[in-house]
């Protein structure tokens, strides 16, 4: 490139007042450089940007560049009496700029900066569009002196890369700016201009008012806004890359506080273009490192504008890791402001790949699965092909204990001590429970393994069929030592209400208790009061209980409740269903819901059927029946086969038949009624009277002596007249025949218990009843 400096003074003609360019006398150190102007094309040139004091640079029709310094003469002196130094470049716009703007330090444009601050942005934004827009509109500068607007031009070159700056072209005062060709011009008050017109402060010139005018409108400009705040906060911009865009926001040169500056809009698109540089990062780089800083401390005031930086951080780690075989750990990443969409977003990144790492890398020993579980998890993918696959095996690893893999399970779980990774494990070991799945998971949760479930089940993540599980392995070691019934009881206090209600559970803890083996006798009892029979129907555990029903520790309401749910089974033996049928007709009679002829009927089979019963059972039973025969109306018992089977049965039928009688409030009752009721006189009389031979017992001769002796015969001196005479009448209607044989026995035994000193009775005897008095039978 040649260069050729050149010196002129502005004089002018004598005659015409006409200012020509006279080459300045050179001095003694100058005389090789004198020349004179080559072309009247840039003798006028020169002579355009020289009549104002100033600096300039133009480019000329041959591509030339031009740099014209005008220096002003003496005090007073005219502009003919100002020098003009050019320089002068061939087909180049590599001009340097001349000493005045070169040594303007970036210190003092930094003063500059903040001094005219409101104006920098909008100056900077309307350079960039020289560049950015090849129809760029001219910039008109108006200021009071030139040396000002040679500061604006200083810092329009210190803001752009070294070839921008050497081809901006400029003027730093004219007095015409419509007839000149730079793109900035510099102008005074006195200008050819006017500064207040519209359309030209819209359409023609991009005009930047110091002189009080308005100015043209600024335009945003991301890059504008970022350097100028860049020279406003003291930190010059650094010149880009060769091969850069010039105007890219690609390095972080602002901190938190100048980005907080920022309007949002460019906020943003610096963040975006710090997001773009980091893929071009290496591995170590500090720039990766401060812009992870930047985008922590940016996420706390502006999250959602930190999110593009913060994904470009997570996936330059990933890749970086990738690229190194390693695999990345993503806790730093947590800490970046990304959202749950974010981290979906991730998930649709890498999530697959490293998914796919993991299901390649199964057929490994399961110790070796943490890392790859680690990086698919720290990624949150909730299902894939690998993860679903390492879940199944983790889970049917721990149901083999005493092998390796189930201690490598173990071992891997607490390793990643994953909430989710826990809880999909344990679902998988509770569901599609069989009963051989059941015994495994109780193995599981009796071997050494087995701290890792309780540690789950403390941390409220384990289901409800593997908390049983863990209890009933916790209570049969110390101190509770807790087997069978026991054992299954105390489990029942952890079921949600401490009540069995579905059978589905109930065989669970079957499994859990007893394993594939049944309970034993002496637990049945016990495991009976825990839960409603019909569960034990459903779950399909019946047989086992049904012993139940031949030795039952008592007979009451429930045992019945328990044959009825039983024998609706059909799954019990001919002396079971029997014995249940047994318990139902005796409670019914009791209980008054069957007559005496349907239960008379059932018991006499019944009995046959259910022979022999144990003692609990033949006491419980016989007091029912008993119970039933004493609230019988007395007529119906004095038909046969009622009375027979009465008299044929024995002590635990008639001890709670004569109690049921002799009860001191059930004696007085019948003492106040009786004498109202000559029909039920009379077949008590035939029901207690003495009798002999098939069916009578033994027992039934002394209860039923007992009864007439102590129930009816204190009766007996309170009847009337008549009332006797409607008793004998009843007793000769009594069937069996021999009428007139059994008034003629009732008349002979009422004669002997009058001779009797004081009938006896249970408590202090009767007494006097009014309007009743002793009589006679006609």
């Amino acid at each position: 490139m040649a260069i050729r400096r050149l010196s002129y003074r502005l004089d002018e003609e004598p005659d015409t007042g006409a200012v020509r360019l006279i080459p300045a006398p050179a001095g003694p150190q100058e005389q090789e450089k004198e020349q004179t102007l080559e072309s009247p094309e840039l003798t006028a040139f020169v002579l355009a940007v020289g009549h104002r004091q100033g600096l300039s640079r133009s480019r000329l029709p041959d591509g030339a560049g031009l740099l014209c310094h005008t220096v002003a003469g003496p005090p007073g002196s005219t502009p003919a009496g100002h020098r003009v130094d050019v320089a002068y470049a061939d087909g180049t716009d590599e001009l340097p700029l001349s000493l005045p703007l070169g040594d303007v330090a970036p210190e003092g444009l930094v003063v500059f900066a903040r001094a005219h601050a409101p104006r920098v942005e909008p100056f900077l934004a309307d350079v960039r569009r020289l560049f950015d827009e090849r129809a760029g509109r001219q910039i008109v500068i108006a200021e009071s002196a030139p040396e000002t607007v040679a500061c604006w031009v200083a810092l329009a070159c210190a803001s752009l890369p070294d070839g921008y700056a050497a081809s901006l072209t400029f003027s730093t005062w004219t007095a015409q700016p419509r007839r000149a060709p730079q793109q900035i011009l510099g102008i005074g008050p006195d200008a050819d201009f006017d500064r207040f017109d519209g359309p030209t402060l819209d359409h023609f010139y991009r005009v930047h008012d110091g002189l009080g005018g308005q100015g043209s409108t600024p335009i945003p400009d991301p890059w504008a806004e970022v350097t100028a705040r860049q020279w406003i906060e003291g930190t010059p911009p650094e010149p880009p890359c060769e091969g850069d865009d010039p105007f890219a926001l690609t390095r972080p040169t602002l901190d938190m506080r100048q980005l907080a500056a920022l309007s949002d809009d460019t906020r943003r698109d610096v963040v975006r273009a710090h997001a773009a540089a980091v893929a071009q990062e290496d591995a170590g780089s500090p720039l990766v490192d401060e812009l992870y800083g930047l985008c922590r401390a940016l996420g706390a005031e502006d999250p959602e504008a930190a999110e593009p930086l913060a994904l470009a951080l997570v996936r330059h780690y990933v890749a970086v890791a990738e690229q190194q075989g390693t695999l990345p750990d993503l806790a730093a990443c947590r800490r970046l402001p990304l959202d749950a969409d974010a981290w979906q977003r991730l998930c649709g990144d890498f999530g697959s790949r490293a998914d796919d790492t993991l299901r390649r890398g199964l057929h490994q020993p399961i110790g070796a699965w943490t890392e790859p579980l680690r990086l698919v998890l720290a990624l949150g993918v909730d299902a894939g092909r690998g993860l679903d696959k390492a879940t199944e095996r983790l889970a049917n690893a721990l149901l083999n204990p005493g092998r390796r893999a189930c201690a490598e399970a173990v071992e891997v779980l607490e390793a990643l001590g994953h909430t989710g990774l826990n809880r999909q494990v344990l679902s998988l070991l509770g569901g599609g429970l069989t009963e051989g799945k059941l015994g495994k998971l109780r193995d599981f949760a009796n071997s050494p393994q087995g701290e890792w479930l309780r540690r789950r089940v403390e941390a409220g993540e384990a289901p409800l069929v593997l908390r049983l599980a863990e209890a009933g392995a916790r209570f049969q070691r110390q101190p509770h030592c807790l087997r069978g019934a026991r054992l299954f009881a105390a489990l029942v206090e952890l079921v949600p209400g401490r009540k069995v209600t579905d059978p589905v559970t109930l065989k669970r803890l079957w499994r859990i208790v007893w394993g594939g083996k049944q309970p034993d006798p002496t637990d049945l009892a016990e495991l009976a009061r825990t839960c409603p029979t019909r569960l034990f129907v459903e779950a399909g555990h019946v047989v086992p209980l049904a012993v139940l029903l031949r030795s039952p520790e008592r007979v009451d309401h429930d045992l019945v409740q328990f044959a009825r749910d039983l024998r609706a089974t059909g799954q019990l033996t001919a002396l079971q269903r029997a014995t249940a049928e047994l318990l139902m007709t005796s409670y019914e009679f009791a209980d008054g819901h069957l007559s005496l002829r349907t239960a008379v009927e059932r018991l006499r089979v019944q009995s046959e059927q259910a022979s022999p019963l144990g003692a609990v059972l033949k006491e419980g039973t016989g007091a029912w029946v008993g119970r039933g025969f004493a609230l019988a109306a007395p007529v119906e018992l004095c038909h046969r086969p009622a009375l027979d089977f009465l008299m044929s049965t024995g002590q635990d039928v008639l001890r709670p038949y004569r109690e049921m009688f002799l009860d001191e409030g059930a004696w007085e009752r019948r003492f106040r009624e009786l004498p109202g009721r000559p029909a039920d006189v009379a077949a008590f009389y035939n029901i207690w009277r003495p009798r002999h031979g098939h069916p009578v017992t033994k027992e039934w001769q002394r209860v039923a002596d007992e009864l007439l002796t102590r129930v009816l015969a204190p009766v007996v001196p309170y009847l009337d007249a008549w009332t006797l005479g409607e008793v004998a009448t009843e007793i000769a209607r009594q069937p069996h025949g021999r009428g007139s044989q059994r008034v003629q026995e009732w008349n002979a035994w009422r004669s002997r218990q009058a001779g009797a000193q004081g009938p006896p009775r249970p408590g202090s005897g009767p007494g006097h009843i009014p309007g009743h008095g002793p009589g006679h039978c006609r």
